[in-house]
Formats: C-alpha cells, structure tokens, sequence
C-alpha cells in the first residue's frame, strides 16, 4: 500500500468513527418521523429535486407507477408532500414537498449540527482553520465530481 493509498484509508476510516460518533443524534428525526423506507427515499429524491412525476419517482425507486401512487397517497396523507398540475403538461401531476415535509427533510439533513457545534466550540482556532480549509477541498473536489448532480 503506498503512502497515498494509507492516507485515504486513515481519512475513511476517521470519517466512518465521526459518523458513528454522530449517528444518535443524526436518527432521532428519523426515528420520530414514523416513515417507511420508501417513503423517506421519496421525501428525499422530492428535497433534493423539488418535485418529480409520478413516472419520474418510479424510475427513480425502481418501483412501478401503482407502488409510487401508493406511496405518495400516504405522504399525502401525512401532509408531507402533495400534487398538483404540471404547467407544462395538463396530464402530468407533479408530487412535490410541503411545508410540513421541507421542514422533517431539513430536521433529518442537519441533525446533529448542535453536536457539531459543541465540538468545534472546543477547537482552537488554528486547528478551527485546519478544519475549514480540509471542508473547503473536500467540497471543490465534490463539486468537480462528473457524477455528482
């Protein structure tokens, strides 16, 4: 193993003990949210996208047209997403998050920045500086990544 491919696996494998360190707090939204598994696929294809067609969810699940309408019926239900017109396309409904539900994807995307936080409140600032500098390389390297959207 070279020193590049070592380097990447201590990085990894710090990252993987930051994300059980964190893990706790990053599920009580989930675990209070009281979602099936696609249903929380859904909610977060929808945050990510703003809102998608039926047809558009099913290719993206994996799931026929009936499974999704079945889906977003009970997201429907809980006030966490709704339907109306594509203005583009009269036939085509649009799935789409409400309020309700921006707010349970946001709570679920940031839990456990309090805990973050606390963390870094303890840092120097030289170490403070470190920390951003390393975010910062990470995102341009993310954002130049072909697959990412």
């Amino acid at each position: 193993m070279t020193d590049r491919e070592r380097l990447i696996e201590q990085i990894m494998s710090a990252q993987r003990r930051m994300q059980v360190l964190f893990a706790y707090d990053r599920s009580d939204p989930l675990f209070a949210a009281n979602l099936t598994v696609p249903q929380l696929k859904t909610l977060l294809l929808l945050f990510l996208r703003g809102s998608a067609s039926g047809q558009d969810l099913g290719r993206l699940l994996g799931v026929s047209l009936a499974t999704v309408t079945g889906i977003v019926d009970r997201l429907v239900a809980q006030q966490l997403v709704s339907r109306r017109e594509d203005p583009r396309d009269r036939r085509v409904r649009l799935v789409e998050l409400t309020g309700e539900g921006q707010r349970l994807m946001e709570g679920i995307i940031t839990a456990g920045t309090e805990r973050q936080r606390r963390l870094l409140d303890r840092l120097n600032e030289a170490d403070l500086r470190t920390v951003e500098r390393a975010l910062t390389i990470m995102i341009d390297a993310a954002s130049t990544d072909p697959t990412t959207p």
